[in-house]
């Protein structure tokens, strides 16, 4: 749940000086007096940031993405286009909805978004982070879908591509990714608090799709509003004697001796079904400012290294 305060302050260059504020050092944009007069109520939902002007809008949106992306990827920062004069960004924010989807990429040809989000409002005026996907557009993609195109599957889908997934299982992927990603999620909710914080906002609500999800959530200072229960419970079922570390046979691919040890090998296991009942995505909240220390796997690492890429110790 995210609940959005957008407080205009008194003046033209006051706004002005908020919008830099807001959104750093790049340029302004203009803002008519008739857009200035319809800015001067309070905003408490995404149904009303989508009633704004699209260039507000899409400013506000864009900032979510870092900005090392748009120079990695040729995107002008200013334009938001990309060096064949495409939109690098496209949104969809209709004004009559409290919906919003931010998918960026660095040509329109591409199928995978480098960066896409999904939020929304419910239906007690609050809103959902629903989804962040980051895919690197250089690595090898995996087709991990039967006949779905969507880039999540939930843990027993009848659309599983298995072989390809013991490719991207392999390769150090984790369940639902097609490609390798950026490592930059920590960053880019780094960014959603910072802007949410410059709007008074002071909590920030997650489901987490995948058990890897949840514990990257952990590490960046969510603490569980419910599904805690079924978090610890993993944790035990992979210790020693527990029955998820009993159930690691050998008998597929995603439930080989050793999986328990990490984020990633415990959730292909996850992914495959190893659990008694299926996978239901905690409710994770984080108070903008602070980082809370709920933990359910101490200590955890996300994969093990490779020989190739492990240091000698002094």
């Amino acid at each position: 749940m995210l609940v959005f305060y957008f407080n205009r302050p008194k003046g033209e260059l006051e706004y002005l000086s908020f919008l830099h504020r807001l959104f750093g050092k790049g340029p302004l944009i203009p803002i008519p007096d008739d857009v200035l007069k319809a800015l001067g109520k309070e905003i408490t939902s995404l149904r009303g940031v989508n009633r704004l002007p699209v260039k507000i809008k899409e400013c506000l949106y864009a900032s979510l993405v870092p900005c090392d992306l748009l120079t990695t990827y040729g995107i002008d920062p200013q334009s938001l286009l990309n060096r064949e004069g495409h939109a690098a960004f496209q949104f969809d924010f209709p004004p009559d909805k409290g919906l919003v989807k931010i998918q960026f990429k660095r040509s329109i040809s591409e199928i995978d978004p480098i960066v896409f989000i999904q939020l929304s409002d419910t239906t007690y005026n609050q809103v959902e982070f629903e989804w962040v996907i980051i895919n690197d557009p250089d690595s090898e993609r995996f087709q991990i879908h039967i006949s779905d195109s969507t880039q999540f599957l939930p843990p027993g889908s009848e659309f599983r591509n298995v072989p390809e997934e013991i490719r991207a299982m392999k390769a150090g992927l984790a369940p639902g990714q097609v490609r390798r990603g950026l490592r930059k999620f920590p960053e880019i909710m780094e960014l959603l608090e910072s802007l949410l914080t410059r709007l008074n906002i002071h909590l920030v609500y997650g489901f987490p799709y995948a058990y890897h999800n949840a514990i990257e959530l952990e590490r960046i200072g969510y603490f569980y509003g419910t599904g805690k229960e079924l978090m610890v419970e993993i944790d035990q079922g992979f210790q020693p004697g527990g029955k998820f570390l009993q159930r690691l046979d050998g008998s597929t691919p995603f439930r080989q001796l050793g999986m328990e040890k990490t984020i990633r090998g415990r959730s292909w296991a996850v992914h495959d079904g190893i659990m008694d009942t299926p996978w239901i995505c905690p409710m994770m909240i984080k108070i903008t400012g602070r980082k809370l220390k709920d933990y359910t796997f101490p200590d955890a690492i996300y994969l093990n290294p490779r020989p190739d890429e492990r240091q000698a110790k002094p």
